[in-house]
């Protein structure tokens, strides 16, 4: 075996047992708050005193989410040192959001949790605003279902980035590896790929099944178990994403939405 074939291989192996690792040790419980937050914040009159009490109530995530809001906000010149002025300026829809990533980017080490946000914030905008036009045209009933299908469809890429982030400073190619939407070079690198890592933390963290299916099955629609109709709407989407450029533009800067 060559010295290149040696280096692929401890490469390979280094990741596969890094990811395992995270796996086997499980997920730390979805914050709480977060149901509460989806309900208050759905309301027809937003209850600003309950959402910042129920946020409040963890507090390190609550600065979390202070922060997203701020990075969205700057880009519009904005700030606030406060809960109830970011959904304000933020809007109860797109404050939601922000509370959703930060949620599922709990996961992981502390210090590289508002990276993860800032690594899947971009994709995750377009995917949601995306699969929510999709529904609407394909008649599907919960337009705000597909938001959020939309939204966290790439959960799985957390425990990817994480190793990745780890095995590049012994294996410097891999940056330069495009790995990262590649179904098959994810599974030959790191062992598993984001759809099966993605629906093991949505069964985990008690996700719908029908959210479940997008996360899981968004590359292969048709071998979604409950909801084939979800996941195709956010497939589609994925697809407009990978071939349309002009859907990267404005990262922070979505246009509201109707709930």
């Amino acid at each position: 075996m060559d010295r290149k074939s040696q280096k692929q291989n401890a490469l390979q192996e280094n990741c596969r047992s890094h990811l395992a690792s995270i796996v086997s040790q499980g997920l730390r419980p979805f914050p709480r708050c977060v149901f509460d937050l989806d309900t208050l914040l759905n309301s027809p009159t937003v209850d600003l005193i309950k959402v910042n009490n129920a946020l409040c109530s963890d507090a390190g995530f609550s600065q979390r989410v202070l922060r997203l809001s701020n990075t969205i906000l700057n880009r519009s010149g904005d700030s606030t040192a406060s809960i109830t002025d970011a959904v304000v300026l933020l809007g109860p829809s797109l404050f939601l959001t922000a509370v959703l990533l930060c949620a599922v980017t709990e996961f992981g080490a502390l210090a590289s949790r508002d990276q993860n946000v800032e690594a899947l914030w971009s994709h995750s905008m377009q995917m949601a605003l995306l699969s929510e036009g999709i529904a609407e045209h394909s008649s599907y009933p919960v337009r705000g279902a597909a938001y959020v299908a939309g939204l966290l469809h790439d959960i799985g890429y957390l425990p990817l980035l994480m190793v990745a982030r780890e095995q590049e400073k012994t294996f410097e190619e891999l940056a330069s590896i495009p790995w990262r939407d590649n179904i098959d070079i994810e599974r030959n690198i790191f062992g598993l790929d984001h759809c099966q890592i993605g629906r093991w933390m949505a069964k985990s963290w008690e996700f719908s099944p029908s959210l479940t299916d997008a996360v899981g099955h968004h590359h292969d629609p048709g071998k979604a178990e409950k909801d084939s109709h979800l996941t195709e709407i956010v497939g589609t989407a994925e697809y407009f994403c990978s071939v349309s450029s002009p859907l990267q533009a404005t990262p922070f800067r979505p246009q509201p939405r109707a709930c």
